[in-house]
């Protein structure tokens, strides 16, 4: 098994891209809310370096979106017995992926 280390700017920019792709999904849920702040983070990420006091501020925008207000936890849970891969699996493992780089940066 290899184990693959990155830098914090690597998992900065993955987080923005995970954040992108997952805001797309959350526009269909009518999540306008949500998206507003998850935007918000990832501009904040994007012109932040890492370790500053506004990329801290961002990380917590997004883990807040998450554990407070907007309850994005609720999408990272996934579906059991599903014969096909649908929007909720996608919004599953985007949101997932969102939370755990958040995770890691904080």
């Amino acid at each position: 098994m290899t184990v693959i280390k990155r830098d914090r700017k690597q998992t900065t920019n993955e987080l923005v891209k995970a954040i992108e792709a997952f805001v797309k999904l959350l526009r269909n849920q009518g999540e306008e809310a949500a998206v507003r702040d998850l935007n918000k983070a990832a501009a904040l990420l994007g012109t932040s370096e890492p370790g500053t006091k506004e990329n801290r501020e961002a990380i917590q925008i997004v883990i807040d979106a998450f554990e407070g207000e907007h309850e994005l936890n609720s999408y990272t849970h996934t579906r059991k017995n599903a014969d096909e891969w649908t929007e909720a699996d996608e919004l599953s493992l985007a949101s997932s992926r969102v939370l755990s780089l958040a995770r890691r940066m904080r």
